[in-house]
């Protein structure tokens, strides 16, 4: 269990360092051919495409995280935190991963303004 919380935590910051970096490349090793994203503002699931053009197209070098939990089930996983650009200004994701035999894949996303 610990090993895999290290790992979790890896890819996590992994993912947001694609952001950072609006890189697709970094994000693309981690993520299900499947992988979706819903979009918690509008309520919208994106093609994959889009959200592919959305990283590469945004970086956001100042991002940051904070309250990270990671909750393991056995082969799911589910990573949430707290996030922001502008101090003030958050928002929250969800990410589920599934274990492979290839490793920890994330097959879900979404993410939600906080008021």
């Amino acid at each position: 269990m610990d090993s895999d919380i290290k790992e979790l935590t890896e890819l996590n910051e992994q993912f947001i360092d694609a952001f950072r970096q609006g890189k697709w490349e970094v994000l693309e090793p981690i993520m299900s051919p499947d992988f979706r994203y819903l979009d918690g503002k509008s309520g919208e699931v994106w093609e994959p495409q889009r959200y592919i053009d959305n990283v590469n197209s945004a970086p956001l070098p100042t991002i940051g995280i904070d309250q990270v939990v990671i909750h393991v089930d056995g082969n799911t996983a589910v990573v949430s935190a707290r996030s922001f650009v502008t101090e003030g200004r958050y928002t929250r994701y969800v990410d589920t991963y599934e274990r492979r035999p290839e490793g920890w894949r994330c097959v879900h996303a979404c993410l939600w303004p906080l008021q």
